[in-house]
């Protein structure tokens, strides 16, 4: 605690500071042409600031040539112009001043065919950690020095207001019903696998996370928050990438590795990236379950210590080909990735009568080989009517996922004393696939006075199967366990059809949208010789409008209050339909449950935004009938599936701030702030809880030199519950990392620490409902780690005017896999 206040009396007094006095409202404008005076369309143009020619701000010159710099500061500037196959032309001297706010520069003739007389000056490329926009955040991932080095999944933990927690689940300010995307289009996984597949994304693939925590009606109804992450697509002309390695050393070895490419003209834009990572974690764990009589009285209790180690090889590959006339573009994407893993379970188990004396102990080993593969070609349409912005697009998606699972479980039993009372031998097959097909179709059309309307229509079918395939050894004979195998196919169509009009005025801005989507869902669990088939349909439609009001507190708009309701749906998981009973240890087991059914949630939202320094926001949101995990006894075996019986209240308030306290400090500061309220009762389990979740992050950039930078993160969650019965304490992390930039600033070296105290490790209580049963665990796991990364840059780097592709074909498909 000692620790944490003096950070958050900081983080308080943020609020009260002058954060933007260095801005202004001066403006830079001109026109790059060649020596025929020919406009020279797509031409980079640089503003860097005299004193230590960082950049402040990039434009791409548009059709005539012509670009314009808003809103700066006074002071003096550097102005560097490139265009391939032209020399680079750079300007020095340009002030804004009280007496002169504006430049109106003469045209910028630039020469093909002899040398620049001007001296060059080397510019650093600095793009700021975080960007607020109107409708979301932007993390720029090169910005992250922390995250140098390590994965998707750990930079994507290190953003304002991103949790993931003990399951692996993704929350965003507190929403937990997150629907993760890839440059616009869905993972098609959820908890566990997605967390593994982001896991085996190095971080030097990824450019930017978009964070959207009140999607609107374009987005599919299952996404309660959008997580888009961007990965690298360098539009400039000619060829470029970039190479990153890294190794981290914790208690294991990691390793993050990726080569980008592109290749860009006017015709045609060729990109790829090829990445490959070695991921390999462990967790300590030790458990205590005490097991009550009815009156109250201990009838035995239970201790586990257990140790995991898992090692997974990720290998991702991404090739695209964007072609491009003066009106239409065509594009095709093939993405695959491959994610061998191995692991291992070792635990003891002691057993303790109600006279607190040994009575039987055992020992086990469950050892684990898994493979998945998942395809992905994408192909998308994107066609101008008119110069006013009047276009419609179109994408193809088709999906394959396959994974392949075989474990191996050993159990040795002991009788008091130990003398030996028994062994047994499993075998677990776990042969699974998905297949996905989607459409989809967005048409815009501007009207006059400042309005848009926008529609779509989109259309997804998921066939998902799996297999649980059950054996006892004896022997070395495999006997086939009728009564726990299983196989479980699910399928779903999905039809929607949206509009969308926003409308803006002086100071006034209005958006509705309204989003119809028919579910037609199936079920099979096919039987054997001792379970018989059950089959289930269901077919149902929803509407879910949303409404957006933006209002300018001052003439520039600097300052933005924005009020939003939606309405979304939470969908089951397609494994969280699945009824197999997975096996962890002799007293642990998951389930699905094929009683699931989609439930509603509506959600408020007011935010207030003062350029890209301040964000303050509130929510409201609500939902009746949730799913959420239960776990039950059976005996001394505890049993943990989903149910629909949440009835759920959820408040939450996160402020963010961003200043420079001093001249070469940059300071990012956000806090989550949640109350929760749950009520239900299911399976004979009444839940009336009220929970209090609270995080506070903060990053520091430090400029050390021209060349040396540094970073020191802190992340301070306090306690926080998972599903109805499951706390666990407080816990918090520091993390620091220095930077050398070196080869004209097209390479780096990065040094990275993670859990530099030691502080990181998790103590979880699971005492809360589950009758007559009290249940505590420690856990420890590999999150200090020391690491080293190299990245290096070739080929022009300036980004031209990116294609927005619309999302694929598929928002949220990928996403309930699990």
């Amino acid at each position: 605690m000692k620790t944490r206040l003096p950070l958050l009396v900081l983080f308080m007094m943020l609020f009260n500071r002058p954060v933007l006095a260095q801005l202004g409202n001066g403006h830079i404008n001109g026109t790059v042409v060649d020596p025929k005076h020919t406009p020279l369309a797509g031409a980079t143009v640089i503003l860097c600031a005299q004193t230590d020619t960082t950049i402040r701000q990039t434009r791409i010159a548009g059709q005539s040539g012509a670009f314009i710099f808003e809103r700066l500061a006074e002071g003096n500037y550097v102005l560097r112009v490139t265009c391939v196959g032209y020399y680079t032309f750079d300007l020095r001297q340009l002030m804004i001043s009280k007496t002169q706010p504006s430049l109106a520069l003469p045209a910028i003739i630039l020469q093909p065919n002899q040398r620049q007389s001007l001296k060059e000056i080397t510019i650093s490329a600095k793009k700021p950690l975080i960007e607020q926009r109107i409708d979301r955040t932007i993390v720029n991932v090169d910005a992250m020095l922390s995250a140098s080095g390590g994965n998707a999944l750990e930079a994507l933990s290190k953003s304002p207001g991103v949790m993931v927690d003990l399951n692996d689940d993704i929350s965003l300010n507190g929403k937990r019903n997150v629907l993760v995307l890839i440059d616009g289009r869905p993972t098609y996984m959820s908890g566990a696998d997605l967390a593994a597949y982001l896991r085996s994304l190095p971080a030097g693939m990824l450019d930017q996370f978009e964070l959207i925590t009140n999607p609107p009606a374009q987005y599919d109804a299952t996404g309660g928050a959008v997580i888009n992450i961007i990965l690298k697509k360098n539009r400039a002309q000619g060829f470029n990438g970039g190479i990153s390695l890294a190794y981290n050393q914790g208690k294991y070895a990691r390793s993050n590795n990726a080569l980008n490419l592109n290749y860009h003209n006017s015709n045609f834009n060729l990109f790829g990236n090829l990445s490959y990572s070695l991921d390999q974690n462990y967790s300590a764990e030790s458990y205590s379950r005490f097991f009550d009589n009815p009156d109250g009285s201990l009838n035995n209790h239970t201790t586990q210590n257990s140790f995991y180690h898992q090692s997974s090889n990720g290998f991702n590959g991404r090739v695209g080909l964007d072609f491009s006339r003066p009106n239409t573009t065509f594009g095709l994407m093939l993405t695959g990735n491959t994610r061998p893993k191995n692991d291992r379970l070792s635990y003891t188990n002691q057993m303790h009568g109600n006279n607190q004396l040994p009575d039987s102990s055992a020992t086990g080993n469950t050892d684990g080989q898994y493979t998945s593969q998942n395809i992905n070609l994408n192909l998308n349409l994107l066609h101008k009517f008119d110069k006013q912005g009047t276009q419609v697009t179109a994408d193809l998606d088709a999906v394959y996922l396959d994974a392949d699972g075989n474990q191996q479980s050993d159990l040795t039993s002991y009788q008091a004393g130990g003398v030996l009372s028994g062994i047994q031998q499993r075998i677990f097959l776990t042969p699974g696939n998905t297949r996905i097909y989607a459409a989809k179709s967005d048409f815009t059309h501007p009207l006059s006075g400042k309005a848009e309307f926008t529609a779509g229509i989109k259309s997804s079918m998921v066939i998902n199967d799996n297999a649980l395939n059950w054996f006892n050894q004896s022997s070395s004979v495999n006997q086939p366990d009728y009564s726990k195998s299983n196989r479980f196919r699910y399928a779903e169509n999905i039809n929607a059809v949206y509009l969308n009009l926003k409308k803006s005025w002086k100071q006034l801005g209005f958006q509705a949208g309204l989003r119809l989507e028919n579910t037609n869902a199936s079920g099979h669990q096919f039987g054997n010789i001792l379970t018989a088939d059950s089959v289930f349909t269901r077919h149902y439609t929803n509407v879910f409008p949303s409404v957006y009001l933006s209002y300018k507190l001052d003439s520039a708009g600097h300052s933005r209050l924005t009020l939003s309701y939606s309405q979304k749906i939470r969908r089951p998981g397609y494994q969280q339909l699945n009824p197999f009973l997975f096996y962890r240890d002799q007293y642990s087991y998951t389930t699905g449950n094929l009683a699931l059914v989609p439930t509603p949630t509506n959600g408020f939202g007011l935010q207030y935004n003062f350029r890209q320094y301040v964000s303050i926001s509130a929510g409201y949101g609500w939902g009746n009938n949730q799913a959420q995990l239960l776990t039950q006894a059976l005996g001394n075996v505890l049993i943990t599936r989903p149910y629909n019986f949440i009835n759920n209240q959820n408040f939450a308030f996160v402020p963010y701030v961003s200043f420079d306290p001093l001249k070469w400090w940059t300071l990012h500061a956000n806090a989550v702030l949640i109350y929760i309220i749950n009520k239900g009762s299911a399976q004979g389990v009444r839940v009336d809880q009220r929970t209090n979740i609270h995080e506070i992050e903060t990053s520091n950039e430090f400029r050390i030199g021209p060349d040396w930078s540094a970073e020191l993160d802190g992340f301070f969650p306090g306690k926080q519950s998972f599903g109805q019965q499951a706390a666990n304490s407080s816990v918090y992390n520091i993390s620091a990392a220095l930077r050398k930039n070196m080869l004209k600033g097209q390479g780096s070296f990065t040094l990275t620490i993670n859990d530099l105290l030691n502080t990181f490790n998790r103590s979880q209580s699971q005492t809360i409902g589950i009758d007559r049963v009290a249940a505590f665990s420690t856990k420890e796991t590999d999150i200090r780690r020391i690491g080293l990364a190299f990245s290096y840059r070739f080929g022009k780097q300036a980004n031209a005017r990116k294609r927005d592709h619309n999302n694929g074909g598929a928002e949220d498909e990928k996403g309930r896999t699990n």
